[in-house]
């Protein structure tokens, strides 16, 4: 395969893992039990000002994480712009993909707790396309990678002490301004202890067929 074929196919396979993402996070809107730890802040923003889209803060809440990453890193690169420009793209598609779900409405528990597990399921299919692609990573990914290096640390301890932190934020905002933790739910810990899980499962069937690096 050309490098340029090889490097496209790459591409193509990042930019569907971020639209299969996308659906997941709306799924995961539509159960309304929360969402996934690292999408709380964003969720907890867009209750607090209605009148801007989930998508919106999920853009800033991203861009605010590249900001840590780059204050890590102590400079700015083509990494960084290309991460932000995937932002912005997966931003975009959250907001597109959440118009066909605009007519799904329940408000019977055991579906949305399906709905919930459904989310993850869609969520990790999303994930092994992005890793696999080995093209990039989104700013939550790059920040934690960079924070783990310095502090030598792995990981996956990493991520979960930062999604920890904003979790708790998330929940201090609604609690503050909202009077309630609806950012934080079931749903936020059905996406913790399983997204992970349906990750490495898909892994285990598709990953061969998925890996480019």
């Amino acid at each position: 395969m050309k490098k340029d074929q090889y490097y496209y196919k790459r591409m193509f396979y990042y930019i569907a893992g971020l639209l299969i993402m996308s659906i997941g996070s709306n799924l995961f809107l539509k159960a309304a039990l929360g969402v996934a730890p690292s999408c709380t802040i964003a969720l907890a923003l867009s209750e607090l000002f209605p009148s801007k889209s989930y998508a919106l803060f999920n853009f800033i809440v991203n861009t605010g994480l590249l900001v840590c990453e780059t204050a890590v890193e102590k400079k700015v690169g083509k990494k960084q712009v290309l991460q932000l420009l995937l932002t912005f793209l997966y931003s975009m598609f959250i907001q597109l993909t959440s118009l066909p779900f605009q007519m799904l409405s329940t408000h019977l528990m055991p579906v949305r707790i399906l709905l919930s597990v459904a989310a993850c399921a869609v969520l990790a299919i999303g994930v092994s396309f992005t890793v696999n692609s080995g093209f990039a990573v989104l700013p939550m990914e790059g920040f934690v990678a960079s924070l783990a290096a310095k502090e030598g640390k792995s990981f996956g301890t990493v991520r979960v002490r930062i999604e920890m932190l904003i979790t708790v934020v998330s929940a201090i905002i609604s609690i503050l301004f909202l009077g309630n933790i609806s950012a934080v739910g079931i749903g936020t810990v059905i996406a913790a202890v399983c997204t992970g899980n349906i990750t490495n499962w898909f892994e285990h069937l598709f990953g061969r067929r998925l890996r480019f690096c």
